[in-house]
């Protein structure tokens, strides 16, 4: 299953964030297809595939300290011919 998740940085807690990211460490069911830094809001998105809904919460749950999550299943459109 595919998700994307956006990160907004709760106020005062950036520099935690950026250290948490250091270091922390992906889940082995987790596939990360994109880590992307935004300019503006929200600050931060994340592509990735997860077997299931929980293991996608259970990713997510570990940025709630540092940022406001908001996560979205996707399906993938094929275009052209």
């Amino acid at each position: 299953m595919l998700f994307i998740t956006t990160l907004e940085v709760i106020p005062g807690k950036a520099r935690e964030l950026l250290d948490f990211l250091k270091s922390f460490k992906v889940p082995d069911d987790i596939k990360i297809r994109e880590f992307l830094e935004l300019f503006g809001k929200p600050d931060f998105a994340i592509i990735y595939e997860a077997p299931n809904e929980n293991m996608a919460v259970d990713f997510v749950l570990q940025f709630c300290p540092y940022a406001t999550p908001k996560t979205s299943l996707c399906n993938p459109i094929k275009i052209g011919g």
